[in-house]
C-alpha cells in the first residue's frame, strides 16, 4: 500500500480489498496462447528478423483483412496510438484544432494530440452541451 497516504484512505481500502480478494501474486494483464501453429509462426517471424512493421506476415494480415472487410485498403501499424495518428491526419485534423475526446479513456487518445499540438477537450456522454 502506498505509505505517503493514510491507510485508511479510500485509495489503500480499495488496494487492500483488491490483494485481500485476488491474493499477492502479480496478475498479468494478458498471457499469450499458443494453442495452434502460433509457436510455429512467431519463431518463423524472429528467423527471418521481420519482427515489427514489415514482413510476410504483416502482408498476409493486411490482404486477409482487406479481403474480409471488403476494404479497398489496409495498413496495419504497431499501436493504437500510431492508429490514432494515422486517423487524425486522415480526418485533416490540423495543429491547434480542438477534438473532442472520451473523458474516461488512456492516455494515448489524449497523447497523441499533444503530439501535433491539438486541443484535446474532454466530454461526458451525458454532460449538457454549452451554447
Amino acid at each position: 500500500m502506498n505509505s505517503r497516504v493514510s491507510a485508511n484512505s479510500l485509495p489503500n481500502k480499495i488496494l487492500g480489498a483488491i490483494s485481500e480478494a485476488l491474493g499477492p501474486a502479480p496478475i498479468a494483464l494478458h498471457e499469450p496462447n499458443f494453442g495452434g501453429n502460433e509457436w510455429n509462426y512467431l519463431q518463423e517471424c524472429l528467423e527471418s528478423t521481420y519482427v515489427s512493421s514489415v514482413g510476410k506476415f504483416v502482408d498476409q494480415f493486411e490482404d486477409g483483412l482487406e479481403k474480409f472487410t471488403g476494404a479497398k485498403h489496409v495498413i496495419a501499424v504497431v499501436n493504437g496510438t500510431s492508429a490514432l495518428h494515422i486517423a487524425l491526419k486522415l480526418a485533416g485534423v490540423k495543429a491547434h484544432d480542438e477534438v473532442l475526446i472520451p473523458a474516461l479513456t488512456f492516455v494515448a487518445t489524449a497523447g497523441v494530440l499533444a503530439c501535433d499540438t491539438c486541443h484535446g477537450r474532454h466530454c461526458h456522454p451525458h454532460a449538457q452541451p454549452r451554447l
